[in-house]
């Protein structure tokens, strides 16, 4: 069980970064990344307590560090975004 809460979380995380891209284009879809990238965040961070090798701490450490620059990334562009609308 541990596996899976250290394991999905960065292979998701991974397919929301490709889904960052993919929203440029959709920009409605941005929304939808942002609350990705939080359960991501949560999740990896849960997955902290499933570490018990270097790999998994390096899955762990680089789930929680793409997620957070997603969510601050969206979360940026979403609110200049409402600024100037």
């Amino acid at each position: 069980m541990t596996r899976i809460i250290n394991f999905w979380p960065f292979i998701f995380t991974l397919l929301c970064a490709g889904f960052f891209f993919i929203a440029f284009y959709y920009p409605a879809l941005l929304n939808i990344n942002l609350c990705l990238a939080i359960i991501l965040f949560l999740t990896g961070i849960a997955g902290f307590f499933g570490i018990n090798n270097g790999t998994s701490a390096l899955r762990s450490i680089l789930t929680v560090t793409i997620s957070s620059v997603l969510i601050l990334v969206t979360g940026f562009i979403i609110f200049i975004g409402n600024l100037f609308s």
